[in-house]
């Protein structure tokens, strides 16, 4: 995936200037991690995406690693981890559109899980 530019005019000393601000994949990529692991409120280390195009639209496959113990508790609303995911997945949409600038396209998800964590004083050395 290109960088992506736009051209802008920015009013410098009185004047106009004309420049280019770029942002680069990485950059791109790490803003999605982000939103996705807001999103999901786990920590940003539990997300990792990939960026592609998706029909001139910004194609994201985004991997979260949700552990065990919240998916395992009782529930307090009534919402399935499918539609977590769904809403999560218009927040990443719509929260990366504003942040990056970029219209984001397809949407995959795939969430894993870790061990089952013990409480700290169980945990074997």
């Amino acid at each position: 995936m290109s960088g992506a530019t736009s051209a802008t005019m920015v009013r410098v000393a009185g004047r106009h200037a004309r420049g280019h601000n770029r942002i680069t994949p990485n950059a791109i990529r790490q803003t999605v991690e982000a939103v996705t692991a807001r999103a999901f409120r786990v920590g940003r280390v539990n997300v990792t995406a990939s960026l592609e195009d998706d029909a001139g639209k910004l194609g994201v496959s985004v991997s979260v690693k949700l552990t065990l113990a919240p998916l395992m508790e009782p529930r307090n609303g009534t919402d399935t981890v499918f539609e977590l995911a769904q809403q999560a997945r218009t927040e990443i949409v719509s929260r990366g559109a504003e942040l990056t600038g970029l219209e984001i396209g397809r949407v995959d998800i795939r969430l894993t899980g870790g061990n089952h964590e013990q409480p700290k004083e169980r945990r074997v050395a």
